[in-house]
């Protein structure tokens, strides 16, 4: 069974939304939401539904942070897998029966979602950021190595230790958890992708902007002069 982790952030009017379609897949045993101090009632809508195998915790931080938000959630959760996905809609849950399935034949340590394959360009990804990430891919693949088509995906499977067992190696900041487990979690890492399309938001705002940026190149940097020397 599966632990969902869905971080969030202002996502108020997603949250019925998601959860009326997450509650229809069978191998779920249950969904966590860890909101990160949101300002329009977010965690109050989230704790409308909190009962059975909906979840809701509020990291109370100064600090706001994506991969923060879901290694809370991973600590709290029970399952033996994990899945992270964003709260926005762009990641249908529709594809976790075939993630679920690809991970168990396969024999992974992780399924990602893809929103790249052979194509490089995602339509409702846009055109500037389809740009940037696939800037952001070859540069990781430059320099430390092609394991995935798309290692800053925010939707994937994996086993729970692939991150409690590696955590201590993680950057732990930022956006990117995706890469701290491929790139600074286990050595030959088993990975295998399913290609999804990537929906058009329609509620809320992109938390994309410079920080997110900035963040990510620490992130590299942690990876090639910290973690590269332990292992």
């Amino acid at each position: 069974m599966i632990s969902v982790i869905i971080p969030t952030y202002n996502e108020k009017k997603n949250i019925n939304k998601i959860l009326n379609k997450l509650l229809k897949v069978k191998k779920i045993s249950e969904i966590i939401f860890v909101d990160d101090r949101s300002t329009d009632g977010t965690y109050s809508e989230i704790q409308k539904f909190s009962k059975n195998k909906v979840k809701g915790y509020l990291r109370n931080s100064k600090q706001r942070d994506l991969s923060k938000s879901v290694l809370y959630g991973v600590k709290k959760s029970k399952s033996k897998l994990t899945l992270v996905m964003d709260c926005d809609l762009q990641h249908n849950p529709k594809y976790i029966e075939k993630m679920y399935s690809l991970f168990e034949k396969k024999k992974s340590d992780i399924v990602i979602a893809s929103r790249f394959g052979d194509s490089s360009y995602e339509g409702n990804l846009g055109f500037f950021r389809s740009l940037i990430s696939n800037f952001a891919i070859e540069f990781i693949n430059f320099t430390l190595g092609k394991k995935s088509f798309d290692p800053l995906s925010g939707f994937f499977l994996c086993k729970k230790n692939m991150i409690t067992k590696y955590e201590s190696n993680f950057f732990k900041r930022g956006y990117k958890i995706l890469f701290d487990i491929i790139y600074n979690g286990k050595k030959n890492i088993k990975i295998k992708h399913v290609k999804i399309h990537f929906n058009k938001r329609i509620y809320e705002s992109s938390k994309f902007n410079i920080t997110v940026v900035v963040l990510f190149l620490a992130q590299i940097l942690h990876t090639l002069l910290v973690v590269k020397k332990i292992k």
